[in-house]
């Protein structure tokens, strides 16, 4: 085949500006899928030579696409996707499941003191806990309740993204109930609450609507679809809540980074 008319196959090497190693590298781990059945972050580091971090990169990004699960085992297993892809059919996951998979992985990181991870969802009015994976049967607010949004983590996280009009509609409309002595109790303080929050990018919960209860959320803020759902943990604790949110501040952003990848690739279902 002459030079001009086509690529020859010398062309195609990993010099070629056409190669993409990092695209080869996610084939091959499929192929190894296939291979293998099952697979851990340690097994693919080992096989493909790559660090370990790589290796979980690259596993948790097929999980995000829907490619791979996790069994009882921890082990990393392909799901039917590819087998529909190779049919022409485009599989979405349902959020609620893939979301449920992301907190059941952040709740091993946050066992102490009762620790609850929370998908909490805004109604318009207040907060419902939509989803939740915890370490214990002790849960004080559990799936299908509700709790008030301004002296809540999840909701404080939520209403400080809110179109302006629509913050001013829910204050304008809300009783400032008081139960404990730290719970936001005016529009004023809401405010400042909710400034911090913006500036943080994170929100806090001190012992609002229980003395002992303190929690941490960061909403889900993807441009395809306004803002809905945040995401927290709570632990059950005295004393200050430095060193609740020192441990547990980068495991939720990491995990909330990732539904935010997924919103933005499927949207909500």
């Amino acid at each position: 085949m002459n030079a001009c008319c086509g690529i020859k196959g010398s062309e195609m090497g990993k010099n070629s500006v056409t190669y993409v190693q990092t695209f080869e590298k996610g084939l091959q781990l499929l192929e190894l899928l296939v291979e293998e059945k099952h697979v851990t972050v340690t097994s693919v580091a080992k096989r493909m030579g790559m660090q370990k971090s790589a290796s979980y990169r690259f596993l948790s990004t097929l999980r995000l696409r829907g490619y791979v699960d996790k069994d009882q085992h921890n082990n990393y297993v392909l799901t039917d996707k590819l087998a529909k892809l190779g049919k022409g059919i485009l599989p979405k996951r349902d959020f609620d499941q893939i979301a449920t998979q992301f907190l059941d992985e952040l709740a091993k990181k946050n066992k102490d003191n009762n620790g609850i991870c929370n998908l909490g969802m805004w109604n318009g009015k207040e907060i419902v806990y939509r989803l939740q994976s915890t370490n214990s049967s002790y849960a004080q607010f559990t799936v299908g309740r509700t709790v008030p949004a301004y002296c809540s983590a999840l909701g404080k996280a939520i209403l400080a993204h809110l179109p302006e009009k629509e913050l001013a509609a829910y204050i304008q409309r809300t009783d400032f109930t008081t139960f404990t002595e730290t719970t936001t109790s005016s529009p004023e303080q809401l405010l400042r609450d909710l400034e911090d929050v913006r500036e943080k990018g994170y929100a806090l919960m001190d012992g609002e609507l229980y003395p002992s209860l303190k929690g941490l959320a960061i909403p889900i803020l993807s441009a395809r679809v306004p803002v809905r759902y945040a995401v927290s943990v709570t632990q059950t604790l005295y004393g200050p809540i430095g060193d609740f949110v020192e441990q547990m501040l980068d495991p939720l952003r990491e995990t909330v980074e990732d539904l935010v990848s997924y919103v933005d690739y499927y949207g909500f279902s």
